[in-house]
């Protein structure tokens, strides 16, 4: 890679010998420094060949990246997704056991209440039995005296006939 650099030895020798660096010494050092400077220059066609072969390992770079972001996309999304299912299945599983809890609770509660309504049902007729013989008990007493209160009655109207009957 060489590319020549606009070095002038002639003008650096005059410096060098200005600087009190005897001439001899000052042109073996402007030809060294000449020397190194071509052999460290690059050339336009090299610095082309070097733009094209950094541009080409770029595209392969990206190219590259692109495929491994990709493919880490890819896993990501598959991770998502099947975290995604698992979390429905258990939501799912979730759901059925609360439902089915809920159903047996619902099936306690009316059985309960069902036994409730039963031993209210029972409680209520005990007490329609036990107030129906109470009233027939107390009706049948009532009746009774009704009877005997008209039977004297009677016998009062049948005594006053017979006091009216012997009136003159």
């Amino acid at each position: 890679m060489n590319m020549p650099i606009k070095f002038d030895t002639l003008e650096y020798v005059r410096n060098l010998i200005e600087a009190g660096i005897p001439a001899d010494q000052a042109e073996a050092q402007a030809m060294a420094l000449s020397q190194a400077l071509a052999e460290a220059t690059v050339t336009p066609s090299e610095l082309v060949l070097l733009r094209t072969d950094m541009t080409a390992r770029i595209e392969m770079l990206r190219a590259d990246i692109y495929a491994k972001l990709e493919a880490l996309g890819n896993g990501v999304n598959a991770k998502l997704e099947a975290l995604g299912n698992g979390v429905n299945a258990k939501l799912e599983a979730l759901g059925n056991g609360v439902n089915a809890k809920l159903e047996a609770l619902e099936a306690s509660f009316n059985a309960k209440l069902e036994a409730l309504e039963a031993s209210f049902n029972a409680k209520l007729e005990a007490l329609e039995q036990r107030l129906k013989a109470y009233i027939d008990r107390k009706l049948t007493t009532v009746l009774w005296m009704v009877g005997i209160s008209l039977s004297l009655h009677a016998v009062t109207i049948g005594m006053l006939v017979r006091i009216l009957d012997r009136m003159p």
